[in-house]
């Protein structure tokens, strides 16, 4: 097997589809360690008094949101600085490589995951400018340096 050929950057739709099916698996696995969480804090509140069962869900809380953040941020850091690709980026054939074509230390993968915040957080903006923009790149693909091109095996 040979090395990956690089071809140029992707459009916005395959970018969006990747992403999406990312966030599907990532929503099942939130959607299971919900039913987990919730069927605990279930059975914890026919034991406690109000103000404890009050505690135990702002608990639930807590954990469910850092966990929600914490892996979000393991999965797309540990995949784009692994191999380049998430699983919706295989699925697709695209990868994530820096400006040079060349592979993402766990520091620039970290860094692209943090621009993803940032492209977030105002509508989505930062994801939909890849589709204007003449590179495809999108918010957190500047930051980081980075771009998303074909990877076709040859």
């Amino acid at each position: 097997m040979s090395a990956p050929a690089f071809k140029d950057p992707v459009s916005f739709g395959a970018r969006a589809v990747a992403l999406a099916i990312d966030l599907v698996l990532l929503l099942a696995v939130h959607l299971f360690q919900f039913l987990l969480l919730a069927g605990w804090l279930f059975n914890e509140m026919t034991q406690f008094e109000p103000l404890t069962v009050l505690t135990l869900f702002s608990s639930y809380i807590v954990i469910f949101l850092s966990s929600f953040v914490f892996l979000h941020m393991f999965y797309f850091t540990l995949f784009h600085a692994v191999s380049g690709q998430t699983i919706g980026k295989m699925i697709m054939g695209i990868r994530v490589v820096t400006r040079d074509d060349k592979s993402l230390s766990p520091a620039v993968a970290f860094l692209r995951w943090t621009g993803y915040i940032l492209s977030f957080v105002p509508l989505a903006s930062g994801f939909l400018w890849s589709a204007v923009d003449k590179e495809h790149c999108a918010w957190h693909d500047r930051l980081a340096q980075t771009k998303v091109i074909t990877a076709e095996m040859t």
